[in-house]
């Protein structure tokens, strides 16, 4: 069964379905990628009401599998970086809940208090972008992810591929090339004041949700603590500092 029939079932839309009663969406994605598109009006509307559901979609063994067969810069990455070329699902899945879907949710809430609208196609890129920003942490040794104890430089520097790999994966699949982008970009600090409204939003929800998080190399921060180190990060010039009001 394909993973568009899977979910097409899930939401029971007007789409044609199969014998077996799964929605068969194939034949409008194809009509949609003929004309230039990405994804299909179905799958933009699934990351805003049913994100758990969109990011499956993509975290899967599948979607991963694929990008390492379609994609030669992730061997190359993994092996000039001394990394066996495999991958662990879990290291993206196990952070769903806890991070992925929250920094989606406030990406969003930020963008909207920049003063743009849900109805902007790049409102849905966003979340998209928020919600799989870490895939590429699937490539990432779990043993480094999860270290309790302080990171050394090499390890720091492993885990920062993360982005990379992210955006490789990402290219892989039929989201739109800003997703893709957004992802790379996310923990683009040195340049990120050159960079949209779009980058800005998704790179302060992911710090700012992670510091609150309970990580198992640390405890959650507070609200006011976590908004100082964002304006101590601001007045460094690692982000724009006057987007840190639009969090909720």
């Amino acid at each position: 069964m394909g993973i568009e029939k899977f979910y097409g079932s899930l939401l029971r839309d007007n789409t044609d379905t199969t014998d077996n009663g799964f929605i068969d969406i194939s034949s409008k994605k194809q009509e949609f990628v003929k004309n230039g598109n990405y994804t299909t009006p179905f799958e933009d509307e699934l990351a805003i009401k049913h994100p758990l559901r969109f990011i499956s979609m993509y975290v899967n063994s599948i979607v991963i599998s694929n990008s390492l067969k379609t994609n030669p810069n992730i061997k190359e990455i993994l092996i000039s970086n001394k990394l066996n070329v495999e991958y662990n699902i879990q290291n993206v899945s196990s952070i769903i809940l806890s991070h992925l879907i929250p920094t989606s949710k406030r990406a969003q809430s930020i963008y909207l208090n920049m003063g743009h609208k849900k109805s902007e196609i790049n409102y849905i890129r966003l979340t998209q972008a928020a919600l799989l920003h870490d895939i590429g942490k699937a490539f990432i040794p779990e043993k480094i992810l999860n270290k309790t104890g302080k990171l050394n430089p090499e390890e720091r520097r492993i885990i920062e591929l993360h982005n990379r790999l992210s955006y490789e994966i990402l290219k892989t699949t039929n989201l739109h090339p800003l997703v893709a982008k957004l992802a790379y970009e996310h923990h683009d600090y040195e340049r990120n004041l050159k960079k949209n409204e779009e980058n800005q939003a998704l790179t302060i929800a992911d710090i700012y949700c992670a510091l609150r998080e309970k990580r198992v190399y640390k405890k959650p921060m507070n609200d006011l603590m976590a908004k100082f180190i964002l304006y101590d990060m601001g007045t460094k010039g690692n982000i724009d500092a006057k987007y840190i009001s639009c969090i909720n």
